[in-house]
């Protein structure tokens, strides 16, 4: 049987320089209409990446539910460091009433909150410590699962950093940059040889919708994940649900899960598939 765990990385949650970026990438695809509209959406200011009512509309519909993984990042601003400007330009604060609100009607509706470590925490056992207890208090409740912005990760030590600051599982193992399975490992391990597990991940959104033959690839991947009894990974960002930046990436979502299901899929969070790895022994 297949096992599917939905997750969603909260990198963002307002759209703000990509107003400019995307108007400009549009402008030089030829695309005159799509930078008009995003332009206009400038001027209504209209919020094309806070689609948190959109996501659990679709998986609502189809009674399932995912690991929502919430980022908390410290990077102060610094115009001059381009790479820095990435990382805190249009960053959002976590303790923010309106976050903390979704936050909880989230998990109040049955999804999981996990952590999206920020952009140094891998190599910081303090900061994902920190990180850990914020979100705690939040939500006045233990946080279980990470996911390591930009899947930052030093193999083996990072992992002994997120143990160590309590974590139960970890699902930063995977490829950044195409679909697939990393270095063979098809089934979640156990790296530190105790109750740690890291879940590999396997679909990032705008990586599987560059891909030219996504949908085989796709089926591929779901009988290699299904034979070795694996759990099969999906990341899709929110701001992905946007049709004006990313058009047919949330139809492409929802094409997941439907595939998922026809062949009578298992979906569970993360820390259910967790708990089920653990008391079976497998790991």
């Amino acid at each position: 049987m297949l096992k599917v765990a939905l997750t969603h990385d909260i990198d963002r949650v307002e759209k703000t320089a990509q107003y400019l970026t995307h108007s400009f990438r549009r402008l030089m695809q030829g695309d005159y209409k799509g930078a008009f509209q995003n332009a206009m959406n400038i001027k209504n200011r209209k919020n094309e990446y806070w689609n948190f009512e959109r996501i659990m509309e679709i998986e609502d519909k189809y009674s399932v539910r995912s690991t929502v993984f919430f980022l908390n990042e410290p990077v102060s601003y610094n115009f001059i460091d381009y790479r820095n400007f990435i990382h805190s330009f249009g960053r959002y604060n976590i303790k923010d009433e309106r976050i903390t609100g979704i936050i909880k009607t989230l998990d109040k509706g049955g999804w999981e909150i996990g952590v999206h470590g920020s952009f140094n925490s891998f190599k910081s056992s303090a900061a994902l410590k920190n990180e850990k207890n914020t979100l705690e208090e939040i939500l006045g409740k233990e946080i279980y699962g990470i996911r390591q912005h930009y899947l930052n990760l030093i193999p083996g030590k990072t992992w002994e950093y997120q143990s160590g600051a309590g974590f139960l599982y970890d699902s930063s193992w995977g490829y950044s940059n195409q679909t697939g399975i990393k270095d063979g490992k098809v089934r979640p391990f156990a790296p530190l040889n105790n109750h740690f597990i890291v879940f590999p991940l396997f679909i990032m959104d705008y990586c599987f919708m560059q891909e030219e033959n996504r949908w085989n690839k796709f089926e591929l991947l779901c009988s290699e994940i299904e034979k070795h009894n694996g759990v099969l990974v999906i990341n899709w960002h929110n701001n992905e649900f946007s049709r004006n930046d990313y058009p047919g990436s949330e139809e492409a979502y929802i094409e997941c899960i439907e595939r998922c299901s026809d062949k009578g899929a298992v979906f569970k969070c993360l820390i259910d598939f967790y708990r089920e790895y653990i008391a079976d022994g497998t790991e």
